[in-house]
């Protein structure tokens, strides 16, 4: 979608310079018996240098603006992708200690539910709560990535419709300078 940002963004640089030009061939094709009297030359020099650099400046917002939305698209993607894995060493070091406080309060609650606390019986238990503990990131994983998918689909819904703004925009411009054009 970018890319198609991009390329109506170029047509409609040449959509407004094919007006310019269509406008100046107007000129050309004047009678050559009707004189042209132009009074305030450096006025109209004026304001056609300054719409001219009014076109530039909205052309340069438009591109500054495609890219501000491909980068937080970027950024979404990626938080997204590195939801819960920013552990580092020190963080590792914290979490063993925490394992090891909560292998013992795992331990204490198995003794009110066994009849007969035995080795494998415990690491058994152990296993299934590690499965458990896996199975809870995954799934939380999983949602941070439909969340993102959600949050991206709406921006790019959005996108989608700025787009189709902008095509309807250029294919009027378009169609306008062609009538003018042909006549």
């Amino acid at each position: 979608m970018a890319n198609t940002e991009r390329h109506l963004s170029v047509a409609k640089g040449h959509s407004a310079r094919a007006e310019d030009k269509t406008n100046e061939l107007k000129q050309l094709n004047r009678s050559i018996f009707r004189p042209v009297i132009a009074f305030n030359k450096d006025a109209k020099r004026a304001a056609e240098e300054a719409r001219v650099q009014a076109r530039f400046e909205e052309e340069r917002e438009e591109r500054e603006k495609s890219m501000m939305d491909i980068r937080e698209t970027q950024n979404r993607l990626g938080r997204a992708a590195t939801y819960g894995q920013g552990a580092d060493d020190e963080d590792e070091g914290i979490l063993r200690g925490k394992n090891t406080e909560k292998l013992a309060g795992r331990k204490e609650q198995r003794k009110r539910f066994q009849f007969e606390a035995t080795a494998s019986d415990d690491e058994l238990e152990d296993e299934l709560d590690d499965n458990m503990d896996g199975l809870s990131q995954a799934t939380k994983s999983l949602k941070s990535l439909g969340l993102a998918m959600g949050q991206e689909l709406d921006e790019q819904n959005k996108r989608l419709h700025r787009i189709e703004d902008q095509t309807v925009s250029l294919d009027n411009r378009i169609f306008r300078n062609t009538e003018r054009v042909s006549r």
